[in-house]
């Protein structure tokens, strides 16, 4: 479908959000026209690329996620398009209203489970809330897909809607990457996070494990806790075995990975977000070619069946340093990243676009051949 625009609006930074930067990639390559619209965060540029990233008054709470969508409305009225895709529930009432308004094709991107996240998922009239606005604006999109089957299942026992599966596989990459080099970073053998430093990641178990032993550990990214794990490292003692990157672009995250020792891919139980997530860095892992630490969760349980391409956990701190001990052993980091090579000749992008192209296509060939009987 040739010269078809889609606007996505996302409460994100384009620069860092590889789920979104890979969608746009191939809704592109499929021939559609793609406008993007994210939310300035500190650093964040106006424009980066096809994105426009508009400031807000407020950081966060209530008033952030109504500034966002008032912004986000009238920015999307202003805009010619043939389909709107909201990302998350907390951009759908602009989107919704905006897709209503222009008698345009709306689409749903669920990266999360906005009524389970940790932040939510014990707040009981907050919950209520998302549950609400989900169960009265989902029934008006045209399309929606989430990133696991746990929450494919989820959506559809709660709210009765049909969701596909557009999983947050990383994309083979044709070439290596650049062997760079990071000023201040250990040059290779290190455990690695990857990803938002946020509640729940798993990480102050992490250093507490560290704190008897002599492993490295590399922090990509930042996050709402960035600054209290900065000072937890401090108190701990960690301060010379723990390295933060803050936040680096993809392909300069890839280099980093492949010469770690392990990755690590920890959650606590709180709230079904994080219970059925997929997350982007465990794929990322098995594309870097590196073993991982994986809390054994429903969804990573069933792809280690496939290929085990790392060693599943739970958050107790014993169980952490047995998967530790065992990545010593330089045979079974051999075997496990021995799987990770294979499982990434078929858990990638690649793969995974196809279907995101064919939803695309089976969706505007319905939508707008409705639109020319009707007149």
């Amino acid at each position: 479908m040739v010269n078809r625009k889609i606007l996505i609006a996302a409460n994100t930074d384009y620069r860092f959000d590889q789920r979104l930067q890979r969608i746009s990639s191939s809704l592109r390559e499929a021939g559609y026209q793609l406008e993007l619209l994210g939310r300035q965060f500190n650093g964040t540029p106006e424009k980066f690329g096809a994105a426009i990233h508009l400031p807000l008054w407020f950081r966060n709470g209530k008033l952030a996620y109504l500034e966002l969508n008032i912004r986000f409305f009238f920015f999307l009225m202003g805009r010619r398009t043939d389909a709107i895709c909201s990302v998350d529930l907390d951009t759908l009432p602009a989107c919704w209203l905006a897709a209503r308004l222009k008698a345009c094709i709306l689409i749903q991107d669920s990266h999360e489970y906005m009524a389970e996240v940790p932040e939510v998922a014990f707040r009981t009239r907050t919950k209520k809330v998302w549950h609400q606005l989900a169960a009265m604006l989902l029934p008006a999109c045209h399309l929606r897909y989430t990133v696991s089957q746990s929450l494919v299942d989820e959506f559809v026992r709660m709210y009765g809607q049909r969701f596909e599966l557009i999983r947050n596989m990383a994309e083979l990459q044709p070439t290596a990457d650049s062997q760079e080099d990071f000023p201040g970073l250990p040059e290779k053998d290190y455990l690695v996070f990857l990803g938002a430093v946020n509640r729940g990641r798993g990480l102050e178990e992490l250093l507490e494990v560290l704190t008897e032993r002599d492993e490295i550990l590399v922090i990509i990214g930042e996050g709402d806790l960035s600054s209290e794990i900065r000072q937890l490292v401090k108190q701990m003692g960690l301060g010379e075995r723990v390295f933060f990157t803050g936040k680096i672009l993809p392909e300069k995250a890839r280099t980093i990975l492949r010469n770690a020792r392990a990755g690590i891919n920890l959650l606590r139980d709180e709230g079904l977000s994080y219970r059925y997530s997929l997350a982007n860095k465990f794929f990322d892992y098995v594309h870097a070619g590196i073993p991982q630490v994986c809390i054994d969760f429903p969804e990573y349980r069933k792809l280690m069946e496939e290929f085990r391409v790392g060693l599943l956990t739970s958050l107790e701190k014993e169980k952490i340093r047995v998967c530790l001990d065992q990545l010593k052993d330089s045979a079974v980091r051999k075997q496990l990243s021995s799987e990770a090579v294979k499982a990434k000749e078929l858990w990638n992008w690649q793969q995974e676009s196809l279907h995101l192209q064919a939803l695309y296509q089976e969706l505007f060939e319905r939508f707008y051949h409705k639109k020319t009987i009707s007149k």
